[in-house]
């Protein structure tokens, strides 16, 4: 049974901001509008970091006593506090869900809040505005963020409002980049997703999805880290500054924690993978025979066997399911696939085709070296050996935040 120990006062020390390149934005012009953005949305999390760590001091103001997560305690005091968290914990929940917030760009600089709340309020309710200004002007910065009552509304004013006039300018509307998913590391190798998941619907509200990472060598242990996607921003923000306090932790571990990078895992070549790539299959393997091993997860659409190389002894394969959930279902189950004695590895069969690519791309710049191409070869070269690189790290923690 994991322990957790923790301060419900979160640390106060903030994070510097990343930028995060926006996936989704509709630009004013082409060429210009997407830098724009990521350095409005990295202002945008700076003021948002300053608005939390205000409500922090306020609640460490009101709360004199550490209380553990899995501790005990008694006394009205205790009471009072666990009172006050199911509020708050409640009052985020209350909160729309993530793919509520829009972005809305190029809006005239002497437009106000309402003028904007009562234009976006013609697709349906709005809960907030948020128009972002200089801090010694009464202008705004020409961008905003707007919070509907559901996605679905978002999703429309998206479709509805994207290149309107707003008070004689064309405005730009965009799915916004809030942030709702979690980085934790240093999480003890032999606890199973139900235990961090025990551990986390703990300390706070809204945890929708809990991802530990197995380790493909070792079924049994994870690697150490996990996701956690939650039901909106401001759970996520909550569990976060509790998770970074100085005094929490995974029985004997500090965990790091970090917002997980959107760019990764959610982008649409991931998601569209459906098939696994198998290495270490015998030489002499069948198509039914590795069809068999796997049907167990979901329906198979078909096998593919490249055939055996010359002087090697073990092949690869891809395994194509039906729906993609199949085919992670396969990649995360804790059974040991094996056949004629010999350990198969499955991993997503993206990374491996990436793989299969760069190889032949440095083929041709080595071809191209050797018939004169010196210029062309070498930059074929100096690529596959920048994609290589790519792929090798993706092998490892993808999602994970880099050093700072």
């Amino acid at each position: 049974m994991p322990r957790t120990r923790s301060t419900t006062a979160a640390a106060k020390s903030t994070e510097t901001a990343k930028a995060v390149e926006p996936e989704e934005l509709v630009p004013d012009d082409p060429n210009e509008m997407e830098y724009e953005i990521e350095y409005e949305e990295v202002e945008e999390e700076v003021e948002e970091e300053e608005e939390v760590i205000e409500e922090v001091e306020e609640l460490e103001e009101e709360e004199e006593e550490t209380v553990p997560v899995n501790g005990s305690n008694t006394g009205d005091k205790y009471s009072s506090t666990e009172n006050h968290q199911s509020k708050e914990q409640a009052e985020l929940l209350a909160l729309p869900p993530h793919g509520s917030e829009i972005y809305v760009g190029s809006i005239p600089y002497d437009a106000s809040e309402v003028e904007l709340r009562s234009f976006c309020e013609s697709v349906g309710e709005v809960t907030e505005v948020r128009m972002m200004k200089g801090r010694d002007s009464l202008e705004n910065k020409g961008y905003a963020f707007v919070t509907y009552k559901t996605k679905e509304l978002a999703t429309k004013a998206i479709e509805e409002l994207n290149n309107t006039d707003f008070k004689g300018k064309k405005v730009k509307c965009s799915m916004s980049q809030a942030k709702h998913r979690l980085y934790v590391g240093n999480i003890p190798r032999n606890w199973t997703e139900d235990d961090l998941k025990r551990v986390v619907t703990t300390i706070g509200p809204g945890v929708n999805k809990v991802n530990l990472i197995k380790d493909p060598q070792n079924f049994p242990r994870n690697r150490g880290y996990a996701f956690i996607e939650y039901y909106n921003h401001a759970c996520a923000e909550y569990s976060r500054k509790i998770m970074s306090s100085e005094n929490f932790k995974f029985d004997s571990n500090i965990p790091t924690v970090s917002w997980a990078d959107p760019r990764n895992g959610d982008s649409p070549s991931s998601t569209q993978v459906k098939s696994i790539y198998v290495k270490n299959l015998p030489k002499d393997v069948t198509e039914e025979q590795l069809k068999k091993l796997f049907e167990q997860h979901g329906e198979i659409t078909k096998v593919v066997l490249p055939p055996a190389k010359s002087g090697h002894e073990k092949r690869y394969g891809f395994v194509h399911f039906k729906e993609r959930s199949m085919a992670m279902k396969a990649l995360k189950s804790t059974e040991k696939y094996e056949i004629d004695g010999m350990e198969l590895k499955p991993t997503v069969a993206l990374r491996a085709l990436l793989a299969g690519g760069i190889a032949v791309f440095a083929k041709v710049g080595t071809a191209m070296k050797a018939a004169g191409g010196l210029k062309v070869g070498a930059a074929a070269a100096a690529v596959s050996a920048a994609a290589t690189a790519a792929v090798s790290g993706a092998k490892q923690e993808s999602e994970a935040p880099k050093p700072k």
